[in-house]
């Protein structure tokens, strides 16, 4: 008798080997994220690493507190969410399409792969196309060197990536219970009707003809001959249409042609030395404001905003008086995640409402020049306007596009490769801006009755001639050698050009600033073009005279008010006037329009220090005296200048220009200086500064 053994072999229910197969696709999809996300941290690594190298050695020379590690692990955080999200999305459509195209087990993983694919490639080159000046965006630009070719993929990748996703869409439709689809439409019906009826609120203005908006505009390294109004070669409609409108200035200056001292001075009506803001990032406790134009304000019924585009060198706060500011967060964290956060998935959300969640320190955040969308900061300060208001309101908003390098998300630098050209892009693009803000103003109703200030903080020196006032064939002893009394740049200047600003006084394009007024609905003022050297200090007292505080807070030594200039009563400023003029501390590395990164970080190695209670830089103490002996001083009297420029530690050089003819000398004993003020204005720089002033040979 035979045994027959029968083995039955065990069947697995469809249903559950479909599940191992998308559960293993999953995992598999996770991997390949994960994969990818250590290629983009080598690729960035590789990108920068001296970068890091430097990084690495200025946090030798500072204390890092620890309390920068909870926005950096928000960080860190975020860049794992979204590319776990985005795993979790190919895999959603790999698994809809699988089942709506009766793709075989054996094959799903193999189209999963596809579609993650195709979802990454799209990624990356819609990186390039709205971010061409990411590190990314040199990969797939070996390939799509086209512009042409870079648009018809990105449409084609785009379309067929919709497609995908609108079938796979339609397949959960399909397969969700009808009750479940039919709640998705009710809420998207309620939804769109609640919008459609929402109430609508109508702006009101808490503004008056005798207390009217005061606003100030201001525009970051705005040189004047690069508007319309002033070179007609140039394009910026909405600059010009508001200067033709308005009392312009002319030959204004900035007393420190940097953002935080020249802001400081316009908002306390102050000289640096006054205030003591010497230079960026001055520790708030060793500034001296005792009056400001917006606390002024504020005591007399304004509601007072500040909003800027970037912070890092510039940290004005409500200690100047502002009841609320807007800007991207403050810190040393910007440096750090707003420099670093540079990859394609998060860098395709930084300009969404999500983004602005999601990274703070990258949204309408100038310094983030490659995803910088000037449209951003618009988005974050209108909310913060009100729209509803019994109060005057005191608004000054500063825009940061015209700052080196010239460059933002839709710029290419291969379009423009030189630094003048981009620098008069970026005017035209500010120009859109300010623009697009004056709408949101009229839109708010804010400018019936108002006092409109079009301003900027300082100008700038592109390295070309004439950029130094000092031309090699006016120097008078024609015998002599001419000196080399100003700071070399990397380029090597000559004698008649600088770059940047806050590096050289009598590159007086770097000083040279914007000042315009407009009086909306106060019917006092005609437009007209004012001759003569003002300063932006004049500011503070001139619209306290328009509002009628005159008398609150009186013209502080160097400013005066405009009030009489503007009304017609007195042509020109006062002839005696001393306008005196400083420059900052200047490494070698930010003396050219094609300044170094990794040099200037090396170079300003040990001046910072960090708040570890809210993580701003500060100028150290130690550093002070440093940036005082490097400085340079002038002073501009009665179509004069006579600047110093330091020769070591212990003397200063004189350099002494007639601004009508251009003729300059080094020599205070040449018969050209003795028929000149040069005397009384070195006795009138002596007095404002001091022992600062050291020897003069």
């Amino acid at each position: 008798m035979k045994i027959r053994f029968r083995f039955r072999s065990k069947v697995v229910p469809v249903h559950k080997e479909r599940v191992r197969v998308t559960s293993n696709t999953f995992s598999y999809l996770l991997l390949l994220t994960l994969f990818f996300l250590l290629l983009e941290i080598s690729f960035f690594i590789q990108c920068n690493k001296g970068y890091l190298s430097d990084v690495s050695f200025e946090a030798n020379q500072v204390t890092i507190p620890f309390s920068v590690l909870p926005d950096i692990f928000f960080f860190v955080l975020a860049q794992l969410m979204i590319r776990f999200l985005y795993c979790v999305l190919a895999w959603f459509v790999a698994s809809a399409l699988s089942h709506l195209f009766s793709i075989k087990d054996e094959n799903r993983l193999k189209f999963a792969i596809t579609i993650w694919l195709l979802g990454m490639i799209t990624v990356l080159v819609a990186n390039q196309y709205y971010y061409p000046n990411s590190q990314f965006a040199g990969i797939t630009a070996v390939v799509l060197f086209h512009a042409a070719l870079l648009h018809s993929l990105f449409i084609f990748l785009l379309s067929l990536c919709a497609i995908c996703f609108l079938f796979s869409f339609a397949h959960l439709i399909k397969i969700l219970p009808r009750w479940f689809s039919l709640l998705v439409v009710f809420i998207s019906l309620s939804a769109w009707f609640a919008y459609s009826n929402r109430t609508i609120v109508f702006p009101l203005d808490g503004a008056t003809r005798e207390r009217p908006n005061v606003i100030l505009i201001g525009v970051d390294s705005l040189r004047p001959d690069f508007v319309g109004f002033f070179n007609g070669s140039k394009k910026t409609p909405f600059m010009d249409q508001f200067l033709e409108h308005g009392v312009v200035f002319s030959e204004a200056v900035t007393p420190l042609a940097r953002t935080f001292p020249s802001w400081t001075s316009i908002l306390a009506g102050k000289y640096p030395r006054a205030t003591n803001v010497r230079s960026n990032l001055q520790p708030p406790e060793k500034i001296k404001l005792s009056q400001t134009l917006p606390g002024v304000l504020r005591q007399h019924g304004y509601q007072t905003i500040y909003a800027t585009d970037e912070t890092r060198f510039s940290n004005i706060d409500h200690y100047f008086g502002f009841d609320h500011i807007v800007s991207p967060p403050v810190g040393l964290n910007d440096f750090i995640i707003g420099t670093f956060n540079d990859f394609p998935l998060s860098n395709l959300l930084i300009n969404t409402t999500l983004g602005k969640w999601l990274f703070p320190y990258s949204y309408g955040n100038r310094p983030v020049y490659y995803t910088y969308d000037p449209n951003s900061f618009l988005k974050l300060l209108e909310p913060k306007i009100p729209g509803r208001r019994t109060q005057p309101l005191f608004l000054a908003v500063h825009f940061c596009l015209p700052h080196g390098p010239y460059l933002w998300s839709s710029l290419q630098e291969s379009q423009y490769p030189t630094a003048q050209e981009r620098y008069e892009q970026s005017i035209r693009r500010v120009d859109q801006q300010l623009s697009d803000f004056v709408a949101i103003l009229k839109e708010k109703q804010m400018l019936k009755h108002a006092i409109v200030v079009l301003l900027s903080d300082h100008g700038e020196a592109l390295e070309w001639d004439g950029d130094r006032i000092t031309e090699k064939e006016s120097f008078i002893e024609k015998t002599k050698t001419v000196p080399h009394f100003y700071p070399p740049g990397l380029n090597k200047q000559e004698v008649n050009q600088s770059a940047g600003h806050g590096t050289d006084v009598l590159g007086l394009t770097q000083h040279h600033s914007l000042l315009a007024f407009q009086l909306r609905g106060t019917g006092k003022a005609q437009a007209s073009i004012q001759r003569g050297v003002v300063s932006l200090m004049d500011i503070m007292p001139t619209v306290l005279d328009l509002v009628g505080l005159s008398g609150v807070a009186p013209a502080s030594q160097g400013s005066e008010s405009l009030l009489n200039q503007m009304m017609g009563q007195r042509r020109g400023v006062a002839i005696m006037r001393h306008i005196f003029l400083e420059s900052d501390y200047s490494p070698e590395a930010i003396r050219t329009v094609y300044p170094d990164t990794h040099q200037v970080l090396l170079e300003g190695a040990g001046l910072f220090k960090i708040n570890p209670f809210n993580l701003r830089l500060l100028v150290k103490e130690e550093m002070e005296e440093m940036i005082i002996h490097s400085k340079q001083y002038a002073d501009i009297y009665d179509g004069w200048v006579l600047a110093l420029y330091p020769q070591g530690k212990t003397h200063r050089m004189p350099i002494l220009v007639n601004l009508n003819s251009g003729d300059w000398t080094n020599d205070l004993h040449s018969p050209f200086a003795q028929h000149s003020p040069a005397l009384y204005m070195l006795e009138a720089l002596r007095r404002f500064y001091g022992a600062e002033i050291g020897e003069v040979s």
